[in-house]
């Protein structure tokens, strides 16, 4: 019984911080017509708008596949034997264990700590580099204790995410690419081409900022780390 209860919380879980994952990369907002947009160079529609979209259909098609997994071993456990033939009945290959807790913890301090951010930049938030006709240097909620937060929630989510779903592979166990894909190697491959990703953006943000403040920007800077305060 208690074994069963583990389960289903966990399938609560999972769907829970998936949603929590597609609203942290959803673009809250979108830029006006008069709204600086700044030069970010080639590819930064590809990251702006499609590539949250694909990440979006991975993210739900790992989470359903391994929701349906986690139903059918309460209500259905038969089932499991003819939609995932591949899998081995001697182990558990969605451990409800130390890791997986970690990585559902830090996904839900990232997509709650995104939801903030959203909340506390309102209409200035926005995917595209875009300074408004009334913008203003929001230096409250998160923003009162490190220059961007959103980057740090977000990274937090995506770890989370990662040490969650890289048990998809445990589904997969004959599948040489989504072995490699979800090896800690592959995992910090992913994470390493995010940071640089992220690092890029940085540079032009408060690049644009400085234009737009100047000494208002300046002073705020010099009071704030970027990530985590007094750190980094």
């Amino acid at each position: 019984m208690f074994a069963e209860f583990l389960t289903l919380f966990q399938l609560f879980l999972l769907c829970l911080t998936s949603l929590l994952l597609h609203i942290g990369s959803s673009n809250p907002n979108v830029s006006s017509p008069g709204d600086y947009l700044a030069n970010e160079g080639i590819g930064t529609s590809f990251l702006v708008f499609v590539a949250p979209k694909i990440g979006q259909l991975h993210i739900w098609a790992s989470t359903l596949y391994q929701a349906l997994y986690l139903f059918f071993r309460v209500f259905l456990p038969a089932f499991i034997s003819i939609f995932y033939p591949q899998i081995s009945t001697s182990t558990d290959p969605l451990p409800f264990n130390s890791m997986s807790m970690i990585g559902y913890t830090f996904m839900i301090v990232g997509g709650f700590g995104r939801i903030w951010c959203y909340r506390t930049l309102g209409a200035f938030f926005t995917f595209e580099l875009t300074i408004r006709n009334k913008h203003k240097l929001i230096q409250t909620g998160p923003y009162a204790y490190v220059r961007h937060p959103s980057y740090t929630f977000l990274l937090v989510l995506l770890w989370g995410f990662l040490l969650v779903h890289r048990r998809l592979a445990n589904l997969f166990p004959n599948q040489a690419w989504i072995q490699t894909l979800l090896s800690p190697l592959g995992i910090l491959v992913i994470l390493f081409s995010v940071i640089l990703v992220i690092a890029r953006r940085i540079i032009m943000e408060e690049k644009e900022l400085a234009t737009k403040f100047g000494s208002e920007w300046t002073q705020y800077a010099s009071k704030r780390k970027r990530f985590i305060p007094k750190i980094i």
